[in-house]
Order: structure tokens, then sequence, then C-alpha cells
């Protein structure tokens, strides 16, 4: 059975004819294919696609919307369904394999549109969405762009701190200098992949977590395509349990794993001394929860520097388990070397 293992359009559960579901043969427009992966998150998808009905779609741009189901046992494929949308071809797809980065991947060699539109299905774009994360491809101004996102109001807390904003995947302390892409709002054109073909399958949630994104925004750099950023703001409504300390606890574990693969894989930095730094700071963490009053799992928050000691500690046990194994990418390479 082929990895995507299912797909139709809303057209057609609209009682439309198949035919009116492809492209318009008009090569005076240009294509736009808008890209959700999704995984178990229904009523949250449903919110986004609704703002996405509600953004401004020129007669110059032509759309089509690619929801990409990363294994999801809710409701999701009945979400789609009722999503009947008069304004662009929207296509559900399966993808059997867990990890978003795999889920992308497919979604890639089947998106039909000159630019490529990503966001999350945990988020509400504005109205110019479209238009202004567009823009700068459209007029060749840059070959990616990376768009703002800042998390609802009701998710905000007194107790957070930039890294928590940042580790939130809210962006709105970006410097100007950084040019990493973030999922929720980023696009880019197709000509990227040329030689940048695929997200590394490895990375990104459903596996060791995090830097899907952020690796494939430098491997564009270093193959001298051009990142520009954009106000464009998306608004991230994330659940509410990864408020939770736990659920920090995990971040910082994903982040460790993450950066020690990127390190070990792709940067081919070597890193002296892995297991006496893994035992140094599974010590500081054991010394820190002694003699700190630390909150339980189900209460919200995290002191940054416990997150910071739990990323450093799996940073080192992942280097050490990718120590036995053999790079996958040159040295700062845009292809793998093998295939995963």
């Amino acid at each position: 059975m082929e990895t995507v293992m299912d797909a139709w359009t809303n057209v057609e559960s609209a009682g439309r004819s198949s035919e009116s579901a492809g492209w318009i043969d008009d090569s005076s427009r240009q294509r736009v294919s808008i890209i959700i992966c999704t995984c178990n998150r229904a009523p949250y998808l449903r919110e986004t696609l609704k703002s996405l009905e509600c953004m401004d779609i020129p007669e110059t741009l032509e759309v089509e919307l690619i929801v990409m189901d990363n294994g999801s046992t809710d409701a999701t494929a009945d979400v789609i369904r009722c999503h009947a949308s008069e304004r662009m071809r929207m296509v559900h797809l399966f993808e059997a394999r867990k990890g978003k980065a795999h889920a992308c991947n497919s979604a890639l060699k089947l998106a039909q549109g000159d630019i490529l539109l990503w966001t999350d299905d945990d988020v509400r774009v504005p109205r110019s969405w479209l238009v202004e994360m567009t823009g700068p491809l459209r007029e060749g101004r840059a070959e990616g762009v990376s768009g703002r996102i800042r998390m609802a109001a009701h998710l905000e807390r007194k107790w957070m701190r930039r890294t928590h904003y940042f580790r939130l995947a809210d962006n709105r302390f970006r410097t100007r200098e950084d040019l990493s892409m973030v999922g929720a709002n980023m696009a880019f054109a197709r000509s990227v992949l040329e030689r940048v073909p695929q997200f590394e399958p490895e990375l990104g949630p459903g596996r060791a977590g995090q830097r899907d994104d952020t690796l494939f925004s430098h491997q564009m750099l270093r193959a001298g395509f051009r990142i520009c950023q954009t106000e464009c703001e998306v608004e991230h409504f994330f659940e509410e349990s990864r408020l939770l300390r736990e659920a920090w606890l995990r971040h910082g574990e994903a982040s460790g794993r993450s950066s020690a693969l990127v390190r070990f894989h792709w940067e081919h930095q070597p890193v002296r001394y892995a297991l006496l730094w893994q035992f140094f700071w599974g010590v500081c963490l054991w010394v820190y929860r002694i003699f700190q009053q630390v909150l339980k799992p189900e209460q919200e928050g995290c002191e940054r520097i416990e997150i910071r000691m739990v990323e450093q500690f799996s940073f080192f046990a992942e280097y050490r388990r990718c120590q036995g194994g053999v790079p996958k990418y040159s040295p700062y390479g845009l292809v793998p070397l093998r295939v995963g």
C-alpha cells in the first residue's frame, strides 16, 4: 500500500464534478499551494480552516489547500469532509509514517503551486495573509519568507520570559538577523526544492521533536537562496497543556535531541567528553531538584534553568547515541547521503 493512503477533494463532497477540482488553465494566474500538516487536532483544525476561508484571494492567484493527515485517529477526516470551500481547491491526504517531516515531504511531492505557503493546524490567519506572505516571492525579492507568530492572548502568563515565548514558537522578539522560518507561518518558492529537496525526516514533531524547519531554513541560506522577514502575523491557539511543567521538560528533551542530531549529521562538529558532560548535567539537574522547590508536573510553568539543564543532558545523551553511526549528510550538505 502506498504511503499516501487516501485522497479526496472537498469539491467531490460538495457534489460538484471532479473536473472542477483541477487548476484553471490560465497562465496569467500564479499558483499557490497552502499546506497544513495535522494529527489529532480536529477542533483546532476546524477553526484554522474557517480563518483561511476569510482571507483575501486576489484574482491573480489560484490557490489549492492541502491538508496532510499524519495518522489522526480523531474526527479530523470528518472536519475536512465538512469543510467545503468555494474559493480554493482542497485536497485531503493521509501520510501513514509518523513524523511531521514525512507529512511535509509527501505534501511537497503532490503540491502543484509555484509558491508553497505553510501554516499549522492550530493557527488563525489574518485576511491579508495570502497576499502579504507571497508578496516578496511574487515580486522576486526573496525565495523564502518568514512570518510573525504570536500566541493567543488567553495563553500568555505573567511568569513567562522571552525563553518561554521562543520555545512556544512565538517570535515577537526576533531580531532582523534571524532568518529562520517557522512552519506555522512561512513560504518559499518551488525553485528551492531544486537544491533543498525535503525536510529532514528524523527531526520535527513525531520524531526528534524540533529543528525540522530551522534546518531547512539554514540549508536554503547555504544554497544561496534569500529569506526575508515580513510583519504579517498569525495567531497561535495551541493547547493549554503545553504550559504545564511536564510539557516544558519534554520540550527541553526534544530540543536537546534535535540539536544533537543536527550537530552530528549536518554540522559535523565533534563533541569531546560527551559521557562526562552528560553525567555533569545529570548531577546538576539532580542537585537542583533536591535543593529547589520545583513545581509538580501538572502545574503550569517551569524555570528556565531546569529546562536548560534537561536540554543539555538530552543533547549529550543523544550525541553519544549518534557516535556509533555515520553522518547522514556531508558537512553542511543540502541532500542526505542516504535515504532515511
